[in-house]
């Protein structure tokens, strides 16, 4: 379970489109009027990619089918929320971020609070659903290992990988890879947080030698797959298909930590009302059962687990007692201090 509680953009029309209350129920989305006016276009701030593909095929263009709205997509760059938010002249809709970077965002004032009238917290995992924001999905920052390097012994755990005579890879980053630290140390999951900060820095003296650290998602498992890391922690999403490919990498879901990518509305969006019925829809079965088909991050609508195939779902990292989700609350508040001392560590 999580803790509760981180283009160029055209201007907005509007064109007036009825709809009736049939799309309504159909849409799964609560109050959506009748004979109110559907905006032609919204703006989406994301993450580009094969994030943003996803969210396209999975979510904007049924949307566009269902309401007559189209997504448009633009970078989700915080500075520049921050700047519109506080010259008044807002033209986001919504924004996708990682949880821990939208909390911070919240607490800035940058966002505007949820309507929970319109979206069912009630069917989502407990803890997805913050005031400012909602978690849209969960990936795993997981144990992995090359399988040419690791023939045998493979690490279960974390303590087990920490053991591993060998090059281990971590991101350079506190967040994540202090709470495996932990865990590696013998730290129970149901007790990582508030998180014992000097025993984590203990831990990680203790493989300092055999470090690898990696920047990014994409650095971290090409060095996993050329064998220039022997194991260590990876975002499942970056080696579940070149394992599926035959690459020379394996990894699991045992104490996993979960982290998401989550949905806020800009404070003073232009079409703040529709922005909630789209966020509302992303987190319907049919929208989570889609995406989680496009890219492996497990639905946080556990009614979306039952329309996907078995396969799917067992690439999929879930909430449950094998595994813990990233404390954001802990890292709005904590962050900044650890994140100096970390980087200290480093060089030291």
């Amino acid at each position: 379970m999580l803790k509760s509680s981180y283009k160029n953009e055209s201007k907005l029309t509007r064109r007036t489109l009825l709809r009736s209350s049939g799309v309504a129920a159909a849409l799964g989305v609560t109050g959506f009027g009748t004979a109110r006016a559907a905006p032609s276009q919204m703006v989406m701030a994301n993450g580009g990619g094969k994030l943003e593909e996803a969210y396209r095929k999975a979510i904007f263009n049924p949307w566009k089918d269902k309401t007559g709205t189209n997504i448009v997509s633009t970078g989700n760059d915080g500075g520049r929320l921050k700047s519109m938010v506080e010259q008044k002249r807002v033209e986001w809709d919504l924004m996708q971020g990682p949880a821990e970077g939208l909390i911070v965002y919240g607490r800035q004032g940058l966002l505007e609070p949820i309507d929970y009238s319109v979206v069912d917290r009630s069917k989502l995992v407990p803890g997805t659903a913050h005031s400012t924001f909602v978690m849209t999905d969960f990936a795993a920052y997981c144990v992995g290992w090359n399988t040419k390097n690791v023939t045998r012994n493979q690490p279960k755990s974390w303590r087990e990988l920490w053991a591993l005579d060998g090059r281990i890879g971590l991101w350079k980053r506190p967040f994540q890879s202090m709470e495996v630290a932990l865990l590696a140390d013998g730290v129970e999951l149901k007790n990582l947080y508030p998180l014992d900060v000097d025993r984590a820095f203990a831990s990680l003296d203790k493989i300092k030698k055999k470090l690898v650290w990696w920047n990014s998602g994409a650095q971290g498992a090409q060095l996993m797959l050329d064998g220039e890391i022997d194991a260590g922690a990876i975002w499942n999403g970056r080696v579940h298909d070149p394992k599926l490919a035959g690459a020379p990498v394996d990894f699991h879901f045992n104490q996993a930590l979960l982290v998401s990518d989550a949905w806020g509305i800009p404070k003073g969006a232009p079409n703040k009302a529709d922005a909630m019925k789209l966020l509302a829809y992303a987190v319907s079965p049919e929208a989570q059962a889609a995406f989680a088909k496009l890219i492996p991050y497990g639905p946080v609508n556990p009614a979306a687990l039952p329309l996907l195939d078995d396969r799917t779902k067992s690439g999929l990292p879930t909430a449950g007692p094998t595994n813990v989700g990233l404390d954001v609350e802990f890292w709005a508040e904590k962050g900044p201090a650890i994140v100096e001392r970390f980087n200290k560590w480093i060089l030291g």
